[in-house]
């Protein structure tokens, strides 16, 4: 028997592609982003809904203060392009992150149009969360377009609420210690398919049973790195949070979430027996998570050392064959077991899926496990699912993910 094993990165996925918590207002920390953001001008940070990533000119900041909740306005509270005037870099990562395409995600528009939209919105476009005591939330009635908005995770009546003291600015931040609780923070929509719930069964929430397996991190140490940065251009460099929230979209982040191991046995008779392992290493919840359509697959390639091809996954001839396992959160009433690998869990076919294959015709050669993630069982396996476009964005591409292959030798 041979086993072979490829680990990635032990870093920690960790529980959800968190809901944020912007570092509050005035100043804070977050990551530094490219380019300079300029300096700050007294005056500059009037209230108005042109895009600073557009703007002329340098953004700055102001004491004016900010009503969040002016009557006379025609929207209750201001949108994300005004907090973006003085938070220059932290809007342009929330501009480009899930939170704030929530509601142009061409996946969500798709999978959302025949079912209840409303339901669906009160997660992509809720309320702020304070404004529900962090239960369930509710569909914002306007400012759609703002997805998970600035203020759904920081408002609270007319401050801005983050987990940093002694902050100023036009926004009136406050210190609130909720801003740093997953619990509050991201369970409110995070919770929706148990991925909340997989963390706190897991070894990395406060409460795993002694002793403890891994030591204790949360959603916000995984989705947000921390940085140091100016909250404000021209303001002092702080500890904060990058705003991206990468997870399932991220092909950096699956690389850090599974362990491969290969195990050859021989047959009775001759030939050998293929199995795969996986072991979830690095997400502190189950892998895959939250979304019902997306699965981590598992093939297996073998090529004897004469050149013939025994197994190729992508020959379509071939593919059903090669695959030896499926991970994934079912969909409703489909009545199959689910298949997601808890944290630590080393695993090898689960369902209906035995892990492994019997080729009997193998002799010698050099075999591969691929370890293929799909956003949704539309997706392609073929020669551009070795090559993502953007490895931190695998989109809508409608094609499969390869995220690791473990090369492996038989017949020695």
């Amino acid at each position: 028997m041979s086993r072979l094993s490829s680990l990635w990165p032990l870093a920690v996925l960790c529980a959800l592609v968190g809901v944020g918590l912007f570092a509050g207002c005035g100043d804070e920390a977050v990551p530094t982003s490219s380019g300079d953001a300029g300096t700050s001008k007294p005056g500059d940070a009037a209230a108005t809904d042109e895009d600073p990533a557009t703007a002329d000119g340098n953004p700055g900041s102001s004491d004016d203060p900010i009503d969040l909740l002016d009557e006379d306005d025609e929207h209750r509270f201001p949108s994300a392009a005004q907090c973006g005037k003085c938070h220059v870099e932290i809007y342009k990562e929330w501009k480009e992150s899930y939170h704030g395409r929530a509601m142009s995600d061409p996946l969500f528009l798709e999978f959302s149009a025949e079912v209840n939209k409303e339901e669906c919105i009160r997660c992509h476009a809720p309320e702020p969360l304070r404004e529900v005591g962090f239960e369930t939330p509710i569909a914002r009635a306007e400012r759609r377009e703002d997805a998970v908005s600035c203020l759904t995770c920081h408002q609270v009546g007319q401050n801005v609420a983050g987990p940093s003291k002694g902050m100023t600015g036009a926004c009136q931040p406050i210190h609130d210690p909720a801003q740093t609780d997953p619990v509050k923070m991201c369970f409110i929509c995070h919770n929706q398919h148990d991925t909340g719930n997989e963390w706190m069964r897991g070894p990395y929430a406060p409460g795993a049973p002694e002793p403890r397996q891994r030591p204790e991190m949360n959603c916000i140490e995984c989705h947000m790195p921390e940085v140091e940065r100016p909250l404000v251009p021209g303001g002092p460099v702080r500890k904060g949070r990058r705003h991206t929230w990468f997870g399932g979209h991220s092909l950096y982040q699956l690389q850090k979430a599974a362990k491969l191991e290969a195990e050859v046995t021989p047959l009775d008779g001759g030939g050998f027996r293929f199995r795969a392992w996986v072991t979830n290493v690095g997400a502190g919840h189950n892998i895959p998570t939250d979304a019902r359509h997306r699965s981590f697959d598992v093939y297996v390639k073998l090529t004897e050392s004469d050149g013939t091809v025994l197994l190729d996954p992508l020959d379509f001839a071939q593919q059903a064959k090669s695959q030896v396992a499926k991970y994934r959160l079912q969909y409703r009433n489909s009545g199959l077991k689910d298949t997601q690998i808890p944290p630590l869990a080393r695993v090898s076919g689960l369902g209906r899926w035995n892990g492994y294959i019997d080729v009997p015709a193998a002799k010698k050669g050099n075999g591969e496990l691929w370890f293929v993630y799909r956003l949704t069982p539309r997706d392609v396996l073929d020669e551009r699912s070795f090559k993502p476009k953007n490895p931190h964005d695998l989109g809508n591409t409608q094609v499969a993910t390869v995220v690791d292959v473990l090369k492996f030798t038989y017949g020695e």
